[in-house]
């Protein structure tokens, strides 16, 4: 119902329906399931999921891949990680779970809702849990407290329902311990083609009718952006702030609860050489490293140059920099490093530090006394602070006093005539990549915005900045351009599939022949082609082979004297590898130190506890029934 308001928000019958439904919705409220099942997203043994939950599920997975990816990641690579159906999945998941936990007698009491709400550190102040701040909250996020708690029953009764399940996976054998150590500490060692796109880039030859012939497939990949015109009322917190006058007894009492964040801890700025151990050391190398660092300690304290030494010696990356590790309070650095540090006068050297990394030579260049500032130095901006936090429900409420304007009225421009002080914000057509100014950035609110529809009202938006009430006046659909407007980028393009293709033709022949008897190294050099033997790859190395490719170590483990090739050239971004096994070392397993046998043990147990839960899932989804609306 409330979508078709949003899209006939322009119709003048609009304020005879919201009266309408008004009454309804006072006299005899709103009913926990409003409903059916053509209405549902999804339907898990009769339970519905809305589109709007689905809908706010994939907006916040969406949002967390732009996090990763950045906000470049386009709609066709969403649909290639194929998002849509991992909200599905996780959606079903969650009800699923939550249907297994009441049926196997699982309950959410009331004050279990309470206590987790009232540990959230959001709803507390100085003294506790603040009743008018968690109803400001709710208030400002469009949440009323009989959803946010039934919210919170669903999650505890997930929690409760996995802790359940996990109780069946408690525990782990020595045999499994031994074998999890096994295939971390083994190792191999194998040789490596590479074949890379860019050694195929100048035998590319460009025909016209080939290019025109590419650029057809791919030219969906050039379209212009989606525009959209729109008009729009923002309030922004701003607004709000200069009406809100905030007492000197307020300032104190924000100042006195964050007061560790005005204080500005004792910093040091060091250098360091370090010569560097494992765990797995032996003796005689720790003996050598130790030996090495005590000569160069030496020489520190004989007068040569600090930096220079660090340059020459050390063994960490910090050595590009003179072995400057920057400005840093106390508790940065491992224990003894950080008492060492911390120790020292100003230009003074250390003794030789030992700590899991290996051998250290300290020099602390500055100290950096600790700073506290007063109440008078940070006034204006704890007032800010309060002022920012009381301005987000009073924006909420002064614009969704607006929007039932809106909807009253008919329109927005009825509301704007109706309201001679309220100001329409008008743009041109602007795609989501260059919003104009005034127009929020933030890579949520332009997703919203860019899903309405033409002529569609926009609900209520939140920003970081303030709240936003969008109508879509007008939209251009992307077009493909024709090949003359993008011919320098497609040729540049085309270049580089054409490499790539190459590439990998070049690594799937190589590879080939290998596989049918001929000899890996004249394979390599009939292909001008070089081939590199690595040193022992291991899952956990504190020294990495830099010419392998972290992703290959996997692959390389698998490999041995009976499968001594892959099955296919394996792929690191654009390039291609071979790989063949040479040997295998198997370590003698050692006794484990008690911190490394509990880390064994928690991550068997918690893969034990997984594939349970993913048992028991894959169980419940046989036994269930569910629909999926096909306009997902």
């Amino acid at each position: 119902m409330l979508q078709i308001l949003r899209n006939k928000a322009q119709s003048t019958i609009i304020q005879a329906l919201v009266l309408i439904i008004a009454l309804v919705f006072i006299f005899w409220g709103v009913g926990t399931n409003m409903m059916n099942s053509r209405d549902a997203a999804i339907v898990i043994n009769d339970q519905e999921i809305s589109f709007q939950e689905f809908q706010k599920s994939y907006d916040q997975t969406v949002n967390m891949y732009r996090q990763q990816f950045g906000d470049a990641i386009s709609e066709e690579m969403l649909k290639g990680l194929g998002v849509k159906q991992q909200v599905i999945t996780q959606l079903t998941q969650g009800a699923l779970l939550r249907q297994g936990s009441e049926a196997m007698g699982i309950m959410v009491a009331p004050s279990e809702i309470q206590a987790s709400i009232n540990k959230m550190p959001q709803f507390q102040n100085d003294k506790g849990f603040d009743l008018e701040r968690y109803k400001a909250i709710l208030t400002a996020n469009s949440l009323s407290p009989h959803k946010f708690e039934a919210s919170i029953s669903h999650d505890l009764l997930s929690e409760k329902g996995i802790a359940f399940i996990n109780d069946f996976a408690t525990t782990v054998s020595d045999a499994e311990i031994s074998e999890l150590q096994r295939r971390d500490q083994e190792s191999v060692i194998v040789k490596m083609i590479k074949v890379s796109p860019t050694a195929f880039s100048d035998q590319i030859v460009m025909e016209p009718g080939e290019l025109a012939a590419w650029f057809e497939t791919e030219k969906n990949t050039y379209k212009s952006e989606q525009k959209i015109k729109v008009k729009y009322l923002s309030f922004p917190f701003k607004a709000q702030m200069a009406g809100i006058t905030i007492s000197d007894e307020q300032v104190l009492a924000q100042f006195e609860k964050d007061k560790a964040a005005y204080q500005t801890p004792e910093q040091r700025q060091a250098r360091h050489i370090l010569l560097k151990t494992a765990a797995d050391s032996s003796p005689d190398d720790k003996a050598t490293q130790r030996k090495k660092a005590d000569d160069i300690l030496v020489k520190a304290r004989a007068g040569e140059d600090f930096s220079a030494l660090a340059t020459t010696w050390s063994e960490d990356t910090s050595k590009t920099n003179g072995g400057d590790l920057g400005t840093f309070a106390r508790g940065r650095m491992v224990k003894e490093f950080d008492d060492a540090v911390f120790s020292l006068e100003q230009g003074a050297i250390s003794e030789v530090i030992t700590t899991p990394f290996g051998y250290h030579i300290i020099k602390v260049e500055k100290i950096h006394p600790a700073i506290s500032r007063t109440i008078e130095e940070v006034r204006p901006a704890i007032a800010a602070k309060l002022q920012g936090e009381l301005a987000k429900p009073a924006a909420f409420q002064v614009a969704n006093t607006a929007y039932e304007g809106i909807i009253s009225a008919g329109s927005l421009q009825a509301y704007a005539d109706k309201n001679g002080t309220t100001t329409i914000n008008a743009t041109d057509f602007f795609g989501r990549s260059t919003p104009p100014v005034g127009v929020e950035q933030d890579p949520r609110f332009l997703d919203t915005v860019f899903a309405l529809k033409q002529g569609e009202l926009s609900s209520l938006i939140e920003t970081p900045s303030g709240y936003f009430i969008v109508f879509t006046e007008a939209i251009q659909e992307p077009a493909p351009p024709q090949l003359d407007e993008v011919k320098e980028r497609v040729s540049k393009d085309y270049i580089v599939a054409q490499s790539q293709k190459k590439a990998k033709e070049t690594a799937a022949s190589l590879l080939s022949k290998i596989q049918e008897g001929a000899e890996f190294e004249a394979t390599a050099t009939e292909a001008n082609l070089s081939v590199i033997t690595t040193g022992s790859l291991r899952k956990k190395n504190t020294q990495p082979d830099p010419t392998v490719p972290a992703s290959l170590i996997d692959q390389a483990l698998l490999l041995n004297s009976k499968s001594p090739v892959p099955k296919e050239p394996l792929a690191v971004k654009d390039e291609w590898y071979l790989l063949q096994f040479v040997e295998r070392t198997i370590p003698e397993l050692t006794s484990l130190k008690e911190e490394t046998r509990k880390e064994y043990t928690a991550t068997l147990l918690k893969q034990k506890q997984d594939r349970l839960l993913s048992s028991w899932l894959k169980q419940q989804e046989k036994r269930s029934k569910i629909l999926a609306n096909k306009n997902l």
